[in-house]
């Protein structure tokens, strides 16, 4: 029983996502590169629906505006690891929340009203 205990308290934390703070700055160095990571999404729109963040990760330019909208029946929230660049309230179905990103870093969220929900925003 011990053993499994551990083994999903394992899986929450997987889950729900690393504690570490979101990436940020750090310019410099030479340009070109690209790649790497699995972010393809390139859309400032996010859907949030059900139990998941469509698309899950964006790549997007430095002072771009994210807009989550809740397409779903249900409240949700986006809430950033480390409250790294403020949170939103929860969300009725068909509420928006809007972010602006001015300095280039990974930010990670989740939904904390629904384990699972995890969402990506990668500024360049």
């Amino acid at each position: 029983m011990r053993v499994l205990r551990v083994v999903l308290a394992g899986v929450i934390v997987v889950a729900c996502g690393g504690g570490d703070p979101p990436t940020q700055g750090g310019g410099g160095g030479g340009g070109g590169g690209g790649g790497g990571g699995s972010c393809s999404g390139t859309t400032n729109a996010v859907s949030v629906v059900d139990n998941s963040f469509n698309p899950a990760c964006t790549r997007l330019a430095i002072g771009t505006t994210v807009t989550w909208t809740n397409n779903g029946g249900a409240s949700h929230n986006v809430t950033f690891d480390n409250n790294a660049v403020g949170n939103s309230p929860d969300l009725p179905a068909g509420a928006t929340f809007q972010k602006s990103f001015g300095v280039a870093g990974e930010y990670t969220y989740r939904c904390t009203l629904h384990g699972g929900m995890n969402g990506t925003v990668e500024i360049q």
